[in-house]
């Protein structure tokens, strides 16, 4: 993986599309060698947090045990990201080092109830 995906980077709201749930009105997440942690704030002041450790192939925190993921590596700057639940694909996301202060995460979502869709998020580096 392209060490340039590592750090810290905020989430563009304006630039992003979300599904059904909503846009969230912030979001941060943290790229390190061991994986990242992602962070959403939503209206009324929810917060969602999750992360994803890639040391030994791909271990979740914060979410229900039924869910597994899988990381494949498409590229250096391409990170594709599976997410199953009980063995339903529920999420596939493509994270795409754009240039060295944008990436873009793709997310094609089926869930348990509902239509599929699709989310875009675009994230710009914050400055260290």
């Amino acid at each position: 993986m392209d060490p340039a995906l590592r750090g810290s980077w905020s989430l563009n709201v304006a630039r992003s599309t979300f599904g059904p749930d909503g846009a969230p009105s912030a979001g941060t997440v943290r790229w390190t060698e061991h994986g990242w942690v992602l962070a959403l704030v939503f209206a009324g002041g929810y917060v969602y947090a999750d992360a994803v450790l890639t040391d030994h192939g791909c271990a979740l925190i914060g979410v229900p045990a039924d869910y597994s993921c899988r990381i494949d590596l498409v590229t250096p700057r391409h990170v594709r990201f599976m997410l199953r639940q009980a063995g339903t694909i529920r999420r596939v996301g493509d994270i795409e080092l754009l240039d060295s202060v944008t990436t873009r995460a793709t997310h094609r979502v089926s869930p348990a109830s509902g239509a599929p869709y699709t989310e875009t998020a675009i994230w710009v580096r914050d400055k260290e």
